[in-house]
């Protein structure tokens, strides 16, 4: 019996060990011990405290709540922040990215959109901020949630509105995915520092222990890494779109960008910046992202 209990206990720590890999990268709440040693700061202090102060400010914005069942049962935040008495005219739906939430990423944006004339939108997605939900669907959850929002806004606005979808980091991904499938009020797409398929990325990251939490997740999480890939949506892209990327981004690798632009089909734009990581191009080059995105506002938007 002591000889089978320490054949079991040497099983199990493989298996703890990757069931603690698969929830860090997977997971809404990380393992402690692997979140302390890898969840390092990437940016400097002065994008920190701009976002941070930043999301501080939307928040404190009077808005509107509203929740939608995920096709996964999970209960869904969307956050709906006016510029003016009238809602749902011009609205910029935007899309968070990992580990992250809907503030820190809208917040940046608040004062650049509500100047133009849009509302904002802004959902908490699967696993973040006050949505349900354990598991990141690496694009695959995420854009099946924000087609149902898009559905939602038009129901609750009318059809006659007009949206930009603008989305980061996993939201760059998100509305890659969807762009192909969006109905025509969404007048065109902004991608900022997306992932083109999360294989590569993850296989980097994971080296030969990929295989495994890969098979772990089609039967945790429940979906196919290989669905992460946006080249077949980017092929059949059914609106413009802007594609932005910072040269020296460490998270979503550069070459990520000018791959998802030569697979995009319609009518297309990019602003590639030098010396900016990732998703900190409105913070280091905003007399450069403005204009591009009112260049898009002024030829899209009625």
């Amino acid at each position: 019996m002591k000889k089978r209990g320490i054949i079991l206990a040497a099983a199990a720590v493989p298996a703890l060990a990757a069931a603690n890999v698969y929830n860090f990268i997977f997971a809404r709440t990380r393992p402690p011990i692997l979140n302390a040693l890898l969840d390092k700061k990437t940016h400097n202090a002065d994008y920190y405290a701009r976002r941070d102060g930043n999301a501080e400010l939307l928040r404190q914005q009077v808005h509107v709540c509203y929740t939608m069942q995920s096709e996964r049962g999970e209960t869904l935040q969307g956050n709906y922040y006016p510029c003016g008495t009238k809602f749902g005219k011009k609205i910029a739906f935007i899309v968070h990215g990992y580990h992250s939430e809907h503030a820190e990423t809208a917040g940046m944006f608040r004062e650049f959109y509500h100047s133009r004339g849009f509302d904002i939108f802004a959902p908490d997605n699967t696993a973040s901020g006050l949505s349900g939900g354990n598991w990141f669907g690496y694009d695959v959850f995420e854009s099946a949630d924000c087609l149902k929002w898009l559905e939602f806004l038009r129901d609750e606005f009318g059809s006659d509105i007009q949206v930009v979808l603008h989305g980061f980091s996993l939201g760059g991904a998100t509305v890659m995915k969807m762009s192909s499938r969006v109905p025509d009020f969404v007048k065109f797409i902004v991608e900022d520092s997306g992932f083109t398929d999360a294989r590569p990325i993850l296989k980097s990251q994971l080296g030969p222990a990929y295989g495994l939490i890969a098979e772990m997740n089609k039967h945790i999480a429940g979906y196919d890494l290989r669905d992460t890939d946006v080249s077949a949506s980017l092929a059949e892209a059914a609106v413009p779109m802007l594609f932005v990327h910072g040269e020296d981004d460490l998270t979503v690798p550069f070459s990520n960008a000018p791959r998802a632009f030569g697979m995009c089909t319609s009518d297309k734009d990019c602003l590639f910046t030098a010396g900016t990581k990732h998703i900190e191009t409105m913070h280091t080059h905003p007399e450069e992202y403005a204009p591009k995105l009112d260049a898009f506002i002024a030829k899209y938007i009625k």
